[in-house]
């Protein structure tokens, strides 16, 4: 899978299109491949953005909104000087760095971080929506006027099209959910294909583009441990991979589970800031405009540069030195403590995660692939790389734009289904009924709680069921099955059927989700989402049976059987009818 060449024609037999859609904290960057029978797939870039002054295969993640809550300007146009002014003139209100209001509401976060305010009359989700619909009208713009014929050739395949999302390793169901609505809301597919939504981590797609790139091919040994750390704008992600195979095709899996910490360059350039307005405090660039120039500087040329020089400089305004504020010649004058302060979070985070995924996974692995923007940044990579050597461990960055590398490793892994399995990140399971012990000191706790089935058997609620423990090894295809049983009476009552699916964020789960009051959650437990059924056809093949107070019901077994190895849950029913498995279908609805 080194190149594409590697890849065998496309098998099908009429032309079918992928989209990907890397968005992610300050850039976003599109590819597409388009298959054609006969033909070996080709990954290509949206290297044309409007006002974008150079081809570039990123653009930035930046909306403005008018007082109305209706979009004015995208990606490349925020940048525009005439765009800028138009924006300031008309009061317009700029949407940057939203993806992080997304984040689950666990995920560890560096202290102080502060996201600007999503603008007024706009919610998050119609952001994201008008984000998508803004990419995917330039991905539409670049085969029209690219391709003989593109006009049609878009119309023929755009309808049945693919789009794989890439999402941070921390985000989850509900996250997943919220990104789809908005590719449907945003015309990516419409109602009926939201199946053809698909979603990988960033840092799964990364190590498929890192292996495709051919700059790692000597770290690709059978039975080779690596680590993949993304840092991205907004966060840093972190995941242990295994070689399982080479040839004829290359086989990943997760040998420690993946971690996310909202601790990207976002937070270098936030650090900066806060510095920028305490230091000129009180002084003639203590206003909005004066730091808002300062942080721009810093983001694009300043943090880019630092090397860990003595100095560095950030361009204030004009050519005038005062030396109380440190500015010489319009520039302000920073320290070398002071730009390592700005980078010392963020570094933080980044070796912590690095320790985990290497504790977590037997400390097998001795190389470390970087990518992303912050990785960019020579301070960075010396400080990891100088790390690593103490310990005996290899860091490389592969070359290539580090938003592409994202993009592209999302067609692969759409593709070539790579990666053959993942770890738990946390423990997962089901609420069931549990039956009563009155030797059991938690069913004693939970005495005034206890009901009594149509069988005459006493039972508890809210009884904690695992499926999966931490650090799990989840197979990509293997279900996980929890049998339940459930006494219904006469065939007028209603069918559906709902489950709680649980996650447990500690170290061992309690016997029971709530505490003895039967009302409040215990410390460490999630709700995760739903799993929803029917079962009529499982109530018909059941047989008949007579309770002691001379009732008829049925007791009706049955099973719900969750693929957690995936990127995305789904879930699906399973019963006997003449001994034969039967399975009907399941939705996830998440809160």
């Amino acid at each position: 899978m080194a190149a594409d060449n590697r890849r065998p024609p496309y098998a099908g037999t009429s032309r079918n299109l992928i989209v990907s859609i890397d968005v992610g904290t300050t850039f976003t960057a599109a590819s597409f491949c388009l298959l054609q029978p006969g033909s070996v797939p080709k990954f290509e870039e949206i290297l044309r953005w409007p006002k974008q002054a150079t081809a570039d295969a990123k653009v930035p993640s930046v909306l403005y909104y008018d007082k109305d809550g209706k979009p004015r300007a995208f990606g490349a146009e925020t940048d525009d000087e005439d765009v800028i002014i138009q924006a300031e003139e008309n009061e317009w209100s700029k949407a940057e760095w939203w993806k992080l209001h997304l984040r689950p509401s666990h995920l560890p976060i560096i202290q102080d971080l502060k996201l600007p305010p999503l603008p007024d009359n706009v919610t998050l989700d119609q952001i994201l929506a008008d984000h998508l619909r803004y990419i995917i009208a330039q991905v539409k713009e670049y085969m029209v006027t690219t391709y003989s014929d593109g006009l049609a050739l878009w119309e023929s395949v755009s309808p049945s099209m693919y789009c794989i999302l890439t999402t941070p390793n921390g985000w989850e169901g509900v996250q997943q959910r919220r990104m789809r609505d908005a590719a449907i809301q945003a015309g990516l597919v419409d109602e009926s294909g939201g199946r053809r939504i698909k979603f990988v981590t960033e840092a799964e797609a990364a190590i498929l583009y890192a292996a495709e790139s051919g700059n790692v091919n000597d770290w690709l040994v059978l039975d080779g441990q690596l680590i993949l750390c993304d840092c991205g704008g907004g966060t840093v992600d972190i995941t242990g991979y295994k070689i399982d195979a080479i040839e004829p095709a290359l086989r990943l899996s997760e040998s420690s589970a993946s971690r996310c910490y909202l601790a990207g360059a976002v937070c270098v350039t936030q650090a900066a800031e806060r510095f920028f307005r305490d230091h000129f405090k009180g002084s003639e660039w203590d206003s909005e405009v004066a730091i808002q120039r300062m942080v721009h500087q810093f983001d694009t040329i300043a943090k880019k540069k630092f090397s860990d020089e003595e100095f560095s400089y950030v361009q204030v305004d004009g050519h005038k030195s005062v030396k109380q504020y440190e500015v010489v010649r319009g520039r302000l004058k920073l320290t070398r403590a002071q730009m390592q302060s700005f980078f010392a979070p963020s570094l933080e985070k980044i070796m912590e995660g690095l320790e985990v995924a290497f504790e977590n996974g037997d400390w097998l692995a001795d190389r470390i692939i970087l990518v992303g923007g912050l990785a960019s940044s020579p301070y960075i990579f010396r400080q990891l790389a100088d790390w690593g050597k103490g310990k005996g461990i290899s860091v490389i960055r592969p070359d290539g734009p580090t938003v592409k590398a994202v993009a592209n490793g999302a067609l692969a892994w759409h593709l070539d289904s790579t990666v053959g399995s993942r770890i738990a990140r946390y423990h997962y399971g089901l609420s069931l009924r549990r039956t009563y012990d009155p030797d059991d000191p938690e069913c004693v706790e939970r005495e005034h709680l206890k009901s009594q089935n149509l069988s005459g058997s006493w039972y508890i609620r809210g009884g904690w069921a695992g499926i999966v423990e931490k650090n799990d090894t989840l197979e990509v295809g293997e279900e996980f099955i929890r049998s339940y049983t459930r006494e219904m009476g006469a065939r007028t009552e209603g069918f559906e059927f709902k489950v709680p699916l649980w996650v447990y964020r500690r170290s061992k789960p309690p016997p029971f989700i709530m505490f003895p009051d039967g009302k409040t959650r215990q410390p460490g437990f999630e709700l995760v989402c739903h799993v929803n059924g029917n079962l009529e056809k499982c109530y018909d093949a059941a047989p008949l049976s007579i309770s002691s107070v001379s009732k008829n019901y049925k007791m009706i077994t049955f099973d719900v059987c969750l693929a957690l190895g995936e990127t995305e849950l789904t879930a699906r029913l399973r019963w006997k009818e003449d001994d034969v498995d039967t399975y009907g279908e399941a939705t996830v609805a998440y809160e």
